[in-house]
Parts: C-alpha cells; sequence; structure tokens
C-alpha cells in the first residue's frame, strides 16, 4: 500500500510524491500521522544548514501527533491510543547516556533529522518513545506537545522559581512557549520582539514585550532596578541578540542558549568575567520534560491553541517553509495530515 510523503531535495526545496507504507519492525508500532509541526530546526533544514545530517530525499519532522494502528505485544499500547513521539535514538553506552544525558548521547539520532521522521501519513516507530495523549487535549494542542517540553526543559535546565526574573530574547513560538512555562511558575518575564504580529499575541497573552519603542539594554536596567535579571534566554538565532544577551543579566546570573547559531557569533565576554554568570545550552529534552508539558496543556496551565497560525496540507509544506521564513503573521504552523 502506497502513502503520501514529503521528501527533502536539497536547499530550499521539498516535493511530495508516495512511497510504500512501512512494515514495523521488533518493538515498533505503526502510527497515522495526525500533525506535524514545522520548527526553527525544520527552517534550518530548509536552508540547507543542516545537509551534514539530512539526506538529499530525508524525511523530515520531528514534532508528531499521532493514533496508534498497531502496537507490539507487552509495549501497553492498543490500535486507536493518541501518542506523541520523543524523536531521539540514544546509545545507552556512551559517557553521556551514563550522565543520564541520553538526549545528549555522542552518537545521537534524531528522527526527523538524521532518520526518517513523521512528515507523511504512515511512520513505524519504536515503541519506547512514545507517550500517550489524554483525551482532553485536541489534536492541535497535541501537535504543540513537543516545543512545549522544548521550553519545559529550558526554565527547568535555567533553574528559575517564583519570584524570580528573565528575559526572553526572541518572541517565537520557543521563546513564547518558554515565557508561559516561567508565567506559569511565578517567574517575573519580559519577551523583546521585533515581529508586529508575534508583539500582539504575545500581549493577548499577558506577557510583557520590549518591542521596537524600547531599547532592551535600558529596559532590563529600569525593570530590574540596575540588578539584571535572573535569567535571559536567547532564543533568536539572530547574532545581535547573541552579542547583548549577557548585559542583561544579574551578578551570578545565567544565560540560556536555546537558538540554533549556524555560525560562531560575537558575545560580551567581558560580562560573563565580571558577574561571574554562567552560560549554558538548552537543546533538547527528557522524558519527564514530555510529561510535564502534556499536564500543562492538558490542565490548560500554559495555553497552547492560540499558538497556531495555520494548519497546512502536506502538499503546501515548501510554500508553508517559506512563509515561516518570510517573518510575516506567522508563528506556528502545523502539517495537517
Amino acid at each position: 500500500m502506497a502513502m503520501r510523503a514529503a521528501f527533502y531535495q536539497g536547499a530550499g526545496s521539498f516535493t511530495t510524491g508516495t512511497v510504500d507504507v512501512p512494515r514495523p519492525g521488533p518493538g515498533e508500532a505503526l502510527l497515522r500521522v495526525r500533525r506535524v509541526g514545522i520548527c526553527g530546526t525544520d527552517l534550518h533544514i530548509f536552508q540547507g544548514h543542516l545537509d551534514h545530517r539530512v539526506p538529499k530525499g530525508g524525511i523530515i519532522g520531528h514534532e508528531t501527533f499521532a493514533e496508534v494502528v498497531e502496537a507490539p505485544a507487552g509495549s501497553g499500547f492498543t490500535k486507536g491510543d493518541r501518542v506523541v513521539v520523543e524523536p531521539t535514538i540514544s546509545c545507552g553506552e556512551c559517557r553521556a547516556c551514563a550522565m543520564g544525558a541520553y538526549y545528549l548521547c555522542y552518537q545521537l539520532k534524531v528522527m526527523g533529522v538524521d532518520l526518517p521522521g513523521g512528515m507523511r501519513e504512515y511512520w513505524a516507530a519504536p515503541a519506547k518513545l512514545m507517550i500517550r495523549i489524554p483525551d482532553s487535549l485536541d489534536d492541535d494542542d497535541a501537535g504543540l506537545v513537543e516545543p512545549l517540553a522544548v521550553a519545559v526543559h529550558d526554565v527547568r535546565r535555567a533553574g528559575l522559581e517564583q519570584g524570580n526574573s528573565a528575559l526572553v530574547f526572541g518572541g517565537g513560538p520557543i521563546g513564547t512557549l518558554i515565557a508561559l512555562v516561567c508565567k506559569n511558575l511565578g517567574v517575573r518575564v519580559a519577551v523583546a520582539e521585533l515581529n508586529p504580529f508575534r508583539i500582539d499575541m504575545l500581549r493577548s497573552l499577558g506577557l510583557e514585550v520590549v518591542g521596537l519603542e524600547k531599547n532592551v539594554l535600558r529596559f532590563a536596567d529600569e525593570w530590574t532596578g540596575g540588578v539584571g535579571v535572573d535569567v535571559a534566554f536567547e532564543v533568536t538565532g539572530n547574532p545581535a541578540a547573541a552579542k547583548i544577551v549577557t548585559d542583561v543579566v544579574r551578578v551570578w546570573g545565567t544565560v540560556s542558549i536555546v537558538a540554533i547559531h549556524a555560525e560562531p557569533v560575537p558575545v560580551n565576554l567581558y560580562r560573563m568575567f565580571a558577574r561571574e554568570l554562567v552560560m549554558q545550552g538548552a537543546r533538547l529534552y527528557e522524558r519527564s520534560d514530555w510529561e510535564e508539558a502534556i499536564r500543562l496543556a492538558a490542565t490548560k496551565a500554559v495555553p497552547v491553541a492560540p499558538l497556531v497560525s495555520r494548519k497546512i496540507p502536506l502538499e503546501d509544506l515548501q510554500r508553508g517553509m517559506e512563509e515561516a521564513l518570510g517573518g510575516g503573521p506567522v508563528m506556528k504552523v502545523l502539517v495537517e495530515l
């Protein structure tokens, strides 16, 4: 039986075609894909930045929500279960895995990047990587669980707690979700963003915004009485933000690098030295982050539904990528299968 799938053909090009429905291997379930999110990593793939990892003809998609068609015996899953898939494949033996950082495995493979992902009608995925979605979450909300798990991980790794302050550089989907997770924790949070559409959305979600009319360094100084924020998140991927992100943080504060910077960029390391700052990367997630993300979305503690700007069919993936890169009135685009 044939199914539709989207194939990466090199920088700036996706095509849609047909391929045989996969046969699940040992320990794998056959999934009927329902939603796949387009994220910043996918945009880097589209621009050719990850050609060293994504093969020509590869199937991307790591923000995948699906329904179980068949599952292996003893897996705990049955036909009709609604699931998300943790897309990280680790070796279980290297130093990172031994430390508990399996999602940073030295031989890490990410389904939808290094290995075929969910941008297709049917997908065979390891049952051990599937997490059940409660009935209280509708399909669109379930399509945002993966980026919400990223945000949960970023905030947890930064060590934020009630009463702290955070400044998020970048109000795209991940930056917005980081801010909403912070707000739910009782963290005082503001988001620096330039896109008017996103600024309006951030404000509609009850978030404080540093827009074009404010100098972000002056804002941080006034907002914290000259002290600096506890944590600054760099989520833009823009060298201009990376250059100043250390300037807004208090003594012994933390800078969290969430965005992918495809090239080395200047950072003000004097401030790192002078205030004894901590700079940390925040890349993926572990199982507990997924479970917390599902809880936050299912209880409406974090409102994810407003982030869905539009849903597109698989055949429109190319145009969806171009529109997301265009910087217009777009937040989150979901591919609906």
